[in-house]
Order: structure tokens, then sequence, then C-alpha cells
């Protein structure tokens, strides 16, 4: 067996961990993403009375692996400075996404006359 310092240096060495961070990051960012969408619609339709039966089960599982991916991930990012970068990329990220998927933040339902 290779001992795990050799295998690091050797994946710095070819370019491999460079391109595993980038993959991983940006993954995170996405990840975030859907997540933050994901709770808001949640969110949304428990407001409205639609999260019942399956969808409910389905997303309170959903909520649970995804609470315990971003826990473990969160260990992975050790430097400060790191953490901060990761939050202001994935304001950035949601600002221009949003923009583009046409989902403004701060969404209100429209007033109706009773």
């Amino acid at each position: 067996m290779i001992p795990k310092k050799t295998l690091i240096e050797a994946a710095e060495k070819d370019g491999s961990m460079a391109r595993l961070n980038q993959l991983l990051s940006a993954s995170q960012i996405l990840l975030c993403e859907a997540n933050n969408l994901v709770e808001e619609a949640s969110d949304l339709m428990k407001e409205r009375g639609l999260m019942l039966g399956t969808i409910k089960q389905l997303h309170t599982r959903f909520v649970q692996s995804a609470d315990a991916y971003f826990k473990e991930f969160s260990s992975l990012v050790i430097e400060e400075q790191s953490k901060m970068d990761m939050f202001n990329d994935m304001d950035s990220f949601d600002t221009y996404f949003r923009k583009w998927a046409k989902i403004p933040k701060g969404w209100e339902p429209l007033k109706q006359e009773i």
C-alpha cells in the first residue's frame, strides 16, 4: 500500500490536486445554490400547505443528506480566508444565477382582492 503522503505528493506534482480543487469548489457552489433553491421552494410549499406525503418524506431525507455532506465538506476548508472566499463566491454565483434563471430574490405573492 502506498503511503498517503506519497499519493498526495504525486497528485500535486501531476496537477491532479489542482484540478480536484477546482472541480470540488465548483460543485460545492452548485450544490449550495441548489440547496438554497430547494429550501426556498420547500418553504413556499409549507406556507401553502403543499408539503405533503412522499415529497415531504423525500425532502426530509434530502435535507439530512445535504446537512451531512455540507458538514463533511466544511471540515476540508480549514483556513478562514478560504471560507470567506467560498461564501463570497456563493453570493456572487447566486446573484448571476438568479438573473440568468429569472428567479429574483425577495419574491412576494401577488396581492389578490377578495
